[in-house]
C-alpha cells in the first residue's frame, strides 16, 4: 500500500534505514549551524539566563527553534501577514479548552474548524521567500501560530525570542532573521535530497486534499508542507538527546500510543478507560497495542492508550511519587508540539515517531492500524 504522505520503513526496517539516516543528516544539520546559528543561541541563551526566564536548555535546541521559526516564517508568514481582524485571543482558548474539557471537544473542534478557515486562512496566499523586515512582523506570525491551536508550543517560545529580539536594534533584528531565513533555505533544499524517500506522498496528498480540510480543525496538521515533516524528523532527534539523560534517570517509564495503533474500532475496543486514558487489557493477541504491553510487562515499561489532544499535564510526576519518564508515540506532523508540550509541563520525555499514519478520524476514508519500529522504541525505553 502506498503511504499516504510518509512511511520510515519504506525500504526496509526503519532501526536500520530511517533513525541511521535521520541520525548523520541531524548530525549535518548542527554542524551547519556552527557558524551561522550557534553565536546568536549562545547569546539568546545568556538573554534567559540573566533575565531568569527559563532553565537553561541545551544549545541544539535553541538551533532548533531558529530553523522551526525560520521554515514556518516561509510557510505562514504571508498567511499571517494577510490577516487584518481575527479573535485571535478566543481562538487561542478554544485551542486550549478542547484539551482540559474532552466532553466538549467534539463541539469545540467545529467551531474551531470553521473559525480557522473563515479568520486565518486568506485565500490565494503565496509562500513567502525573504525574512521579516520588522519585529511587528514576527509579532503577527506568533499571534497567528497560537491562534492556530495546532503551533501554540511554537509560539510560547517566540514569545521569549519577541522580548529578545525586541531588546536589539533594527539592523541585528534583520541579520538574524537574514541567517535563520537563509538557513531554513539550506534545509529545505538539503532535507529533500537526505530525507525525500520517507515523505514521498506528502505534496501530492496536500494539493489533492485541501479542499477536503478547508473547514476542519485539523487543516494545519493535516495539510503541513514536505519540509515540515523534515523539520519534525529533526526535532524529534533533537529532543531526544536533549531530554536523554532525564529520562533514563527516571524510576518509572510509560509509553503513551495514540489510539490508530488499536486493531480494534473504538467501539470494539476492550480497553479500560482511566482519568489518563486507555488501559490495555489484552483482547486481541495481533494488535499492535497489545503487543507492546507484553513487551512492556516483560521490560518494565507500561504501554497506555490517549485520544488525541490530551492534556499532558495529566502526567507530571506529583510530588511524593516516583519520578515518571514518558514516550510520547505520534505521527511526524504532531510528534516535536507533543514532546514540547511534555517539556513545558517538565516531564522526562523521548518520541517514536509512528511509521506512517492512517487513522480514520484525520488521515484515510477506512483507517488502518498504525505502527512503531519496536527496536527503535527499545533502544529508547533503554531496555
Amino acid at each position: 500500500m502506498n503511504p499516504i504522505t510518509y512511511k520510515l520503513n519504506i525500504d526496509g526496517s526503519a532501526a536500520s534505514t530511517y533513525y541511521p539516516a535521520i541520525t548523520a543528516f541531524t548530525n549535518e544539520v548542527l554542524e551547519r549551524a556552527e557558524e551561522s546559528l550557534m553565536p546568536i543561541a549562545k547569546k539568546y541563551r545568556l538573554f534567559l539566563i540573566g533575565y531568569n526566564l527559563e532553565e537553561p536548555r541545551t544549545l541544539e535546541e535553541y538551533i532548533y527553534e531558529f530553523l522551526n521559526l525560520g521554515i514556518l516564517w516561509k510557510a505562514y508568514g504571508n498567511t499571517a501577514m494577510a490577516v487584518t481582524f481575527a479573535p485571535f485571543r478566543f481562538m487561542a482558548c478554544l485551542g486550549e479548552w478542547r484539551k482540559t474539557h474532552p466532553r466538549w471537544k467534539p463541539f469545540i473542534d467545529i467551531v474551531r474548524g470553521f473559525m480557522l478557515s473563515f479568520f486565518l486562512v486568506p485565500s490565494s496566499i503565496r509562500r513567502t521567500e525573504t525574512a521579516p523586515q520588522t519585529l511587528n512582523e514576527l509579532e503577527r506570525l506568533v499571534t497567528w501560530l497560537e491562534a492556530t491551536g495546532d503551533f501554540r508550543e511554537d509560539a510560547f517560545r517566540y514569545i521569549r525570542w519577541l522580548g529578545y529580539l525586541g531588546a536589539k536594534q533594527e539592523l541585528y533584528f534583520r541579520n538574524v532573521m537574514d541567517k535563520i531565513i537563509s538557513f531554513a533555505d539550506w534545509f529545505e533544499q538539503e532535507s529533500e535530497k537526505r530525507m525525500g524517500k520517507y515523505t514521498p506522498n506528502v505534496s501530492d496528498f496536500v494539493n489533492r486534499s485541501s479542499s477536503r480540510y478547508r473547514w476542519r480543525e485539523d487543516r494545519f496538521s493535516c495539510l503541513r508542507s514536505r519540509v515540515e515533516y523534515h523539520l519534525n524528523m529533526v526535532g524529534a532527534e533533537i529532543m531526544n538527546r536533549a531530554y536523554r539523560n532525564d529520562f533514563v534517570s527516571c524510576t518509572n517509564r510509560t509509553v503513551l500510543l495514540p489510539g490508530c495503533m488499536r486493531i480494534r474500532s473504538v467501539e470494539e475496543c476492550k480497553g479500560i478507560k482511566t482519568l489518563k486514558g486507555i488501559r490495555c487489557t489484552g483482547c486481541n493477541t495481533q494488535c499492535h497495542v497489545n503487543q507492546l504491553r507484553e513487551i512492556g510487562k516483560r521490560h518494565h515499561f507500561e504501554v497506555m492508550v490517549i485520544p488525541h489532544s490530551t492534556n499532558l499535564n495529566l502526567w507530571s510526576t506529583k510530588w511524593g511519587d516516583s519520578t515518571l519518564g514518558v514516550v510520547g508515540v505520534a505521527c511526524l506532523s504532531a510528534l516535536v508540539q507533543g514532546g514540547w508540550e511534555l517539556k513545558r509541563n517538565n516531564i522526562p520525555a523521548q518520541c517514536v515517531p509512528l511509521n506512517e499514519c492512517g487513522c480514520k478520524k484525520h488521515w484515510h476514508k477506512d483507517g488502518f492500524p498504525t505502527h512503531l519500529d519496536v527496536r527503535e522504541l527499545k533502544r529508547i525505553v533503554a531496555v
